[in-house]
């Protein structure tokens, strides 16, 4: 039947999609591994950031997991000045953002999709709007890869609208093979 065929096309898919993410998550882990260390070494503990919930979908608090790569109390300071080089790189890297796989593994965040607030956060004036939170946020998005070394909040915010305007798989493998290349032009600016 018509629905049989649609159900085992989705579950190949569906099946295919998980085999992948699992064997990222294991070809990742040691590279997390060496990064905790290095973090550990570098700024001692705690390993994790403090400030871990985050919005996501429809605005539901989740714990969202990423290294801490600044100094302990540098929020005040200029952001050079939160970094030592090695964490520095490593945040350049985005080698603290890997244990969000587990996040999305858990199904609160995605690949792709607007960047995660902190709820409470002091966000600019004007109204945010509501699409942001009908996708589910992401490791990386459309302003980070937009080729803009320094964003506003509300350009970002306005990202975000044309993100969700725009959304599909299209959209997602480009800002998806796109990040890479982001990554290393910030590296050589550092």
């Amino acid at each position: 039947s018509t629905i049989g065929f649609f159900c085992l096309y989705f579950f190949n898919i569906y099946f295919k999609l998980y085999i992948i993410y699992n064997l990222y998550i294991v070809v990742t882990l040691p590279l997390m591994i060496i990064t905790v260390i290095l973090l550990a070494i570098d700024l001692g503990l705690p390993i994790f950031n403090q400030r871990r919930y985050r919005e996501g979908l429809y605005k539901k608090s989740f714990l969202m997991f990423k290294f801490r790569t600044k100094l302990m109390n540098s929020d005040n300071l200029p952001r050079k000045e939160r970094y030592t080089k090695l964490s520095g790189l490593i945040d350049n890297l985005k080698l603290n953002e890997l244990p969000q796989l587990f996040n999305i593994l858990f199904g609160q965040m995605s690949f792709v999709g607007p960047r995660p607030f902190i709820p409470g956060e002091k966000l600019p004036e004007g109204k945010i709007s509501e699409k942001r939170y009908y996708v589910r946020p992401g490791l990386t998005n459309l302003a980070y890869v937009s080729n803009k070394d320094e964003l506003t909040h509300k350009q970002k915010l306005l990202y975000d609208v044309e993100y969700y305007d725009h959304f599909g798989f299209k959209q997602d493998l480009f800002i998806f093979l796109k990040t890479p290349l982001c990554i290393i032009r910030r590296i050589k600016k550092f």
